[in-house]
């Protein structure tokens, strides 16, 4: 039979040797190494920190600013192409390559051609009929050797000159035959008081054309222009640019 006190004893011994403590020196290198593996973590989650930080700051510095590597679009100015506005006209002139410069100095000193356009008659201009030498106003295509005027000064009234290129100079010339009268392209006469006009600006910016005794106008129906209604003005006139007079 097995003695109990063996037993115990055994008991004893096994737990005498879990329990045994290690020496002093032993347990101070353990917590020794224990404490640099925690100082080490600690920081290097410090650099890892830094570095974040160092590398936000400047996504948060730029989240402001433009980027520098690409240039702002660069504003371009409206495109504006000159172009002729003679006054009593509302816009550029038929020519549209003349010198922005054109203006009643020019226009009136006969040193340009000129359509002379009636505003209230949709366009239509001054031309010498195809058939006969009397002027009206018409739209008619093709009338461009027709239509285009020379406002010749003298003194303080004009001589309006077709703006032929070549051959004898004609102008505009009042007839008082059948009333209301009428207005022809007759060879031009310097002693012909019936090619004199008075040209006046309106107030709208437009221009009358006076002879004698009455304004120079055009008649409702057949759009001839007459120089004997017995009313007041109802005619005015816009002059297009057509560029410069022609040489002779």
């Amino acid at each position: 039979m097995v003695d109990p006190r063996d037993d115990l004893a055994a008991i004893a011994d096994r737990a005498q040797r879990v329990t045994t403590l290690p020496p002093a020196q032993a347990v101070r290198r353990r917590g020794d190494r224990r404490r640099n593996r925690a100082v080490g973590a600690g920081a290097g989650l410090a650099v890892l920190a830094v570095a974040a930080g160092a590398a936000l700051l400047p996504a948060v510095d730029r989240a402001g600013q433009p980027d520098r590597g690409v240039a702002p679009a660069a504003e371009s100015p409206a495109s504006r192409t000159p172009s002729v506005t003679v006054p009593g006209t509302d816009g550029p002139t038929a020519s549209g390559s003349a010198s922005a410069s054109v203006g009643p100095a020019e226009i009136l000193g006969g040193r340009r051609q000129v359509r002379i356009v009636v505003p209230g008659l949709a366009g239509a201009a001054l031309a010498v009929g195809p058939d006969d030498d009397r002027v009206r106003a018409t739209t008619e295509p093709d009338v461009r050797d027709r239509a285009r005027w020379v406002l010749r000064p003298e003194g303080d009234r004009f001589r309006i000159v077709l703006a032929a290129p070549a051959g004898a100079a004609v102008c505009m010339t009042v007839v008082h035959d059948a009333a209301p009268g009428s207005v022809r392209a007759r060879a031009c006469d310097p002693a012909a008081q019936a090619q004199l006009f008075r040209v006046d600006r309106q107030a709208d910016g437009s221009y009358s054309l006076f002879q004698g005794k009455r304004y120079v106008q055009v008649v409702d129906g057949t759009n001839a222009l007459v120089p004997d209604l017995p009313e007041a003005l109802t005619t005015t006139y816009d002059f297009e640019d057509q560029g410069p007079t022609p040489p002779r």
